[in-house]
């Protein structure tokens, strides 16, 4: 029987064991290799995000307000903020959209002495009796009925720039007023406005040619009278001829039924006025001097104090004084108008682009229901003579009531004189004026 190695022996052969394992050379552990650190690659630049649109201010001087608007003062704000998409945004009539306030002030009317001194000096000297008859003056419903008017234009127009009141036209009077002697019981109505230039009016019985035809020219005036010769009136060719053009419109193609309804209204229109043309004078503006006033001013019930066609009128600028006529009657809205005659007289430089007094200088002086009753061709001598009576009736007057010479009857010659006589020769200014 074999016995087990000593221990001993056991020990020997495990160090031994060891030692051979010691002497094989491990291969040296890989060290953890790290990646070098890669770039990392650049990123696109991002679009800077705009700010939302802040309030846009429209620069001043590209806007001509006394141009485009006529005088009306212009303020204008601008904003722009995010919203939807455009698809979105043009379905909401919100997104784009104008807001248009229009503000105005109504004047109140000058009733006394002094107010109407600061616009005319003179006034209280041309007319001596004016302080007394202001005394017991009423404004007239007729003012306050005006600027309704007025107010109503500007409602109606408001989305028509181009048709709004200018600032001018606006503040065109400063007071109506009903005047009343208190001795002769004789009534007035004083107008106190600015003057414009009125150019209308024709008669081929005295005049042949008509001086300052503007572009709103119309041969007619309300103040009308029979013809009395066979003289064709200067403008019944070019009336007959718009009328033969209108209807060689009317009969052709391709009509659209908007511009055959105008036609149409044209030729009924042009067919009235020609016979108008055929049977009737009228007044002239370059040769005749005539006021034009409102027509809510002139066509009231009777017994109203108020103008018709025809009454006799005195015009007062500064200290001089003119006899007049209401020769017609003007748009609704505006006041201040005189024939081109009459605006001669007030200012040399009175023409189609002048007006003859642009500051509210000008006194309209209406003597109610005294127009003659049967109307004739404009008698010179007698206006004067029937306007210096009127103006003695309301206490009368200081200077001078201009006499008009007749412009269409022909100067006389001279008279004859002593041809042994050494020096000028006499003029001939035709009559004095009456007295």
């Amino acid at each position: 029987m074999r016995r087990p190695p000593p221990a001993s022996c056991f020990l020997a052969l495990l160090s031994a064991a060891t030692a051979l394992a010691g002497c094989r050379k491990s291969p040296p552990a890989e060290e953890a290799k790290t990646p070098p650190p890669q770039e990392e690659p650049a990123a696109e630049p991002v679009p800077p995000v705009p700010p939302p649109p802040g309030p846009i201010t429209i620069p001043y001087k590209k806007l001509d307000t006394a141009k485009l608007f006529s005088g009306i003062t212009l303020k204008t704000t601008f904003s722009a903020e995010l919203g939807a998409s455009a698809s979105v945004e043009r379905k909401d009539p919100s997104s784009y959209e104008l807001d248009l306030q229009l503000r105005v002030r109504v004047p109140k009317a000058h009733q006394s002495m002094e107010e109407l001194l600061q616009l005319n000096p003179d006034l209280g000297t041309a007319l001596p009796e004016l302080a007394q008859l202001l005394e017991s003056a009423k404004v007239s419903p007729l003012y306050e009925e005006f600027y309704q008017r007025k107010v109503a234009s500007l409602q109606s127009n408001l989305t028509r720039l181009d048709a709004l009141l200018s600032r001018h036209n606006f503040f065109d009077i400063e007071t109506i007023l009903e005047l009343e002697s208190p001795l002769t019981k004789r009534r007035a109505l004083l107008i106190q406005s600015d003057m414009d230039v009125d150019t209308d009016g024709s008669d081929g019985d005295r005049v042949s040619t008509v001086e300052g035809v503007s572009t709103t020219f119309q041969p007619f005036t309300s103040y009308r009278w029979p013809k009395v010769t066979a003289k064709p009136n200067p403008f019944l060719t070019i009336w007959e001829k718009r009328l033969k053009d209108a209807e060689k419109e009317l009969g052709g193609p391709n009509l659209t039924p908007v511009r055959q309804k105008e036609l149409q209204e044209l030729r009924a229109n042009l067919k009235n006025e020609i016979s108008q043309l055929k049977k009737s004078s009228f007044l002239v503006g370059s040769v005749d001097p005539f006021v034009v006033l409102p027509l809510p001013v002139v066509s009231r019930k009777e017994g109203q104090a108020a103008a018709k066609i025809g009454d006799y009128c005195v015009v007062v600028h500064g200290g001089r004084l003119f006899p007049a006529v209401v020769g017609d009657a003007g748009p609704s809205v505006k006041s201040g108008e005189g024939s081109l005659r009459l605006c001669r007289e007030i200012s040399a430089r009175a023409n189609l682009a002048n007006r003859a007094e642009s500051d509210l200088k000008v006194t309209y002086l209406i003597f109610p229901n005294t127009a003659e009753p049967n109307r004739a061709a404009p008698a010179l001598e007698k206006w004067w003579i029937q306007c210096d009576q009127l103006l003695g009736e309301i206490g009368g007057y200081r200077g001078e009531l201009a006499y008009w010479e007749d412009l269409t009857k022909p100067k006389p010659a001279p008279p004859p004189w002593d041809p042994k006589f050494i020096g000028p020769s006499p003029e001939f200014y035709g009559p004095p004026a009456p007295r």
